[in-house]
């Protein structure tokens, strides 16, 4: 199976170094072209849970002449979507198959508007996060989930999983609520990436005192309303709870959100907080602590030019 990763960023570059190391060989696509030079030259520097070390790639910003991919991962940020279906388009075989393990929600929309019946949808927990041009940091090692959007477990979903799970990033399944893996994973995402980039915390401290853990409660009650009104089944039973968990089993981590606020980047809030108070507001409910993050992070990004330092 000919594998490209369209997006080397953090999560793209780890899995991809993991996969060559394996010996599936991925193609990796990346845009900037400085980017590309340097890991041509110099090699994708891994660190961290996985070992130290350099890893090869092959990495592109120019299509022509590369073989066409079976199966394209689709990772990069969820605002940059729509443009990357131009890529796609450009390097999927004619029964390619494509696979978004993004954050957030929204991206098997645009995807699959561009690819009908040619979507499969994914979360992972694998955790990256950059250090610098061509350097990553493999911070934790996540069971990654793959599925149908319509439930069933398909040839081409088992055969994209075991390919996957040649790579030392952590277990991989195929599942029969896909859907429910992604709202799973959003709710984590909402409930501790905006509340903590906004108050600069580290995942664990976000908890600890009584008014961080009712800003959790309150995002988490908003997610589950739109969950039960859509007949979405979670992967946990207790979904406060398990944000809990997660903010104290990643303590010592900068979300994402955050890591993309310190670079001067933009986040992809219109994708996390943002999309549950516009899922909210189709079904006719309300979600004001969803949708005041949303304005609250987008706003520090449109004034970071602004910012006073004491």
């Amino acid at each position: 199976m000919k594998i490209a990763i369209i997006g080397a960023g953090s999560l793209g570059s780890v899995m991809g170094s993991l996969l060559c190391e394996a010996g599936v060989d991925p193609i990796l696509l990346e845009r900037n072209a400085e980017e590309v030079n340097y890991v041509r030259a110099n090699g994708l520097w891994i660190e961290g849970v996985s070992g130290d070390r350099y890893v090869k790639p092959g990495i592109y910003n120019d299509l022509s002449g590369l073989e066409k991919a079976d199966l394209v991962i689709v990772l990069v940020k969820s605002y940059d979507t729509k443009a990357a279906c131009d890529t796609v388009r450009e390097i999927i075989s004619d029964h390619g198959v494509i696979l978004t393990v993004q954050n957030g929600i929204g991206n098997l929309e645009i995807l699959n508007d561009a690819f009908p019946g040619r979507v499969l949808m994914g979360v992972t927990t694998m955790g990256a996060m950059t250090l610098g041009m061509g350097r990553f940091r493999h911070t934790g090692f996540g069971p990654t989930l793959l599925g149908e959007v319509g439930g069933e477990i398909t040839e081409r979903a088992v055969a994209i999983r075991d390919v996957l799970r040649s790579m030392n990033g952590g277990p991989v399944d195929v599942v029969d609520n896909a859907i429910g893996s992604v709202w799973s994973k959003l709710i984590v995402n909402a409930g501790i990436n905006a509340p903590a980039t906004l108050l600069r915390l580290r995942n664990g401290d976000l908890p600890k005192c009584e008014s961080g853990r009712k800003l959790i409660s309150n995002v988490v009650k908003e997610c589950v309303a739109i969950v039960k009104i859509s007949g979405i089944k979670l992967m946990f039973d207790d979904p406060e709870a398990h944000v809990v968990k997660v903010c104290e089993g990643t303590s010592g981590n900068l979300n994402s959100m955050f890591q993309d606020i310190i670079a001067g980047r933009r986040t992809e809030i219109d994708f996390i907080n943002g999309a549950i108070s516009a899922q909210a507001k189709s079904l006719g409910l309300q979600a004001p602590v969803n949708e005041t993050l949303a304005l609250l992070i987008k706003s520090l990004e449109a004034t970071l030019a602004h910012r006073v330092s004491s």
